[in-house]
C-alpha cells in the first residue's frame, strides 16, 4: 500500500515547515562557505587541505530556486481565489513578492553604500547602486541574484497555470514532463556543443530557468496526484542525497578525479564549465532531494533536516545571502585572512542577519501579508481541488 499525504495530520504542517527550512538553512551555508573561500579565509587558515565548499555556491543556489518556486507555487495555488479571482491573488502575490524582497536589500544596500568595497565603487550613487542590483546582467557579486529571482517571480504565475492544467490527465503529465525532461537534455547538448549564451539563456530570462521551471512543475505534478508516495519510494531519500553532494567539486573531483585540491578549478572559466554540465540535471536531482523530504518515511536526510541549527539558519537564509559578502570584505580588508576572522566573520554574518529579520525582514513580511490578506478580504472561494500539501506557513514566501 503506498502512504498517503495528509494535510489534517496536525504534525504535517510543522513536519514541512521544519525540513524545508533547514534545506534553505543548508543552502545559504553550502553559498556562504563557498563565497569565504573565494575570498580567502577558508584556504589561507582553516583546512586548507580539504576546501569543502569552494566552487559549490551554485548548488545552494539551484536550491533555492527549486525551493523558493515549488513553495511559492503551493501559496499560490492554495489561495481560494486562484482560480475564480486570480487578479486577487495576483496583487496579494505580487505585494507578497515585494515586502520580501526590498525593504531587506534597500537597508542592506544603504549600509554598504558606506563600505564602497562590498559591492560598488565609491564613484556609484546609491540610487544607482540600487537600479543595478535590480537590473538583469548589471548586479555585482551575490547580488545577481535579485534580478533573476524578481524575473522569476513574474513568469511563475503564467507557468503555473499552464502546468497545472496540463497535468489534470494522466497524459498531459506525462507529455509535459517529457517535454521538461528534453528540455534538459536539449541544454546540456547545447551547452556541450559550445551554443552561445544568448541561445541558451533559456526562456529569455537565465540559464536557471529550468531549476524554476521544475520546482513549479515538481508542484503541479504533486497537487494534482500525479506524484505518489510508494513505501518502496523511501529509497529516493536515500539516493538523491548521496547523488546531491557527489556533485559538490570537492568530492566530486576527490572521489572520481583524484584531486581533492581541484587544481583543475583553479583555470580560468573552468568552474563555469564544470557547472555546464551540472545545471541541466541539477533539478532532477533537487526534486529528489524534495520528495525524499516530503516522503512520510524516516531517513537519514529527514533526520538531518530537523536539526535546530539548519533550521535557524534557513530562518536567517535571505539576511544571510545579503550580507555575508559585506562582512567577509570588511573584516579581509581590515584585519587580513585567517583562522580567526574566518570565525569572526561567521558569527557577525549570523549576527548582523537577524538583527535584520527582527527589524527589517520579518516586521516587512508581516506587513505585506496583512495589505495583502485586505486587498483579499471577500467571499471565499473553495479551491476547484484539494492541494496535496497543506499550507506552507511562512516558507510559503519563498
Amino acid at each position: 500500500m503506498p502512504y498517503a499525504l495528509n494535510p489534517g495530520d496536525p504534525d504535517w504542517r510543522s513536519r514541512i515547515d521544519q525540513r524545508f527550512t533547514s534545506l534553505r538553512g543548508f543552502a545559504a551555508l553550502t553559498v556562504m562557505l563557498a563565497h569565504y573561500q573565494y575570498s580567502g579565509l577558508l584556504p589561507v587558515g582553516f583546512l586548507p587541505s580539504a576546501p569543502l565548499f569552494k566552487y559549490s555556491g551554485q548548488w545552494g543556489v539551484m536550491v533555492f530556486f527549486f525551493l523558493s518556486s515549488f513553495l511559492l507555487s503551493h501559496s499560490l495555488a492554495s489561495d481560494p481565489n486562484w482560480t475564480a479571482r486570480p487578479h486577487l491573488s495576483l496583487i496579494a502575490y505580487s505585494i507578497n513578492r515585494v515586502f520580501r524582497i526590498f525593504p531587506v536589500l534597500f537597508v542592506v544596500i544603504a549600509l554598504t553604500f558606506w563600505n564602497p568595497s562590498s559591492f560598488f565603487p565609491l564613484s556609484v550613487g546609491y540610487w544607482e547602486e540600487l537600479r543595478r542590483s535590480l537590473t538583469l546582467g548589471e548586479a555585482p557579486g551575490a547580488l545577481w541574484t535579485i534580478p533573476v529571482e524578481l524575473t522569476f517571480y513574474l513568469y511563475l504565475p503564467i507557468v503555473l497555470a499552464l502546468a497545472a492544467g496540463a497535468t489534470r490527465s494522466r497524459c498531459g503529465a506525462a507529455l509535459l514532463g517529457s517535454a521538461y525532461l528534453a528540455w534538459c537534455v536539449a541544454i546540456a547538448l547545447a551547452r556541450r556543443n559550445g551554443a552561445p549564451a544568448s541561445l541558451w539563456m533559456t526562456l529569455g530570462f537565465h540559464h536557471y530557468a529550468n531549476s524554476f521551471v521544475g520546482g513549479v512543475l515538481f508542484y503541479a505534478l504533486l497537487a494534482n496526484g500525479r506524484i505518489r508516495f510508494p513505501r518502496r519510494g523511501a529509497c529516493i531519500a536515500w539516493i538523491a542525497p548521496i547523488g546531491f553532494l557527489c556533485a559538490y567539486p570537492f568530492l566530486y573531483f576527490a572521489l572520481f578525479r583524484g584531486d581533492p585540491s581541484m587544481a583543475e578549478l583553479a583555470r580560468p572559466g573552468a568552474w563555469l564549465s564544470y557547472y555546464d554540465a551540472v545545471f541541466p540535471i541539477a533539478p532532477l536531482v533537487v526534486g529528489g532531494v524534495i520528495y525524499g523530504l516530503l516522503h512520510p518515511s524516516a531517513s537519514p536526510l529527514s533526520r538531518i533536516m530537523r536539526t535546530r541549527g539548519l533550521r535557524k539558519i534557513g530562518e536567517l537564509s535571505f539576511g544571510v545571502y545579503l550580507v555575508h559578502i559585506p562582512i567577509v570584505v570588511f573584516f579581509g580588508s581590515h584585519f587580513g585572512y585567517g583562522q580567526w576572522q574566518f570565525c569572526a566573520s561567521i558569527a557577525a554574518t549570523f549576527a548582523a542577519a537577524a538583527v535584520l529579520s527582527a527589524l527589517i525582514e520579518r516586521p516587512g513580511i508581516a506587513f505585506g501579508r496583512d495589505l495583502g490578506g485586505w486587498i483579499l478580504a471577500g467571499p471565499k472561494v473553495k479551491p476547484d481541488r484539494p492541494i496535496a500539501v497543506e499550507r506552507q506557513f511562512d516558507l510559503s514566501r519563498g
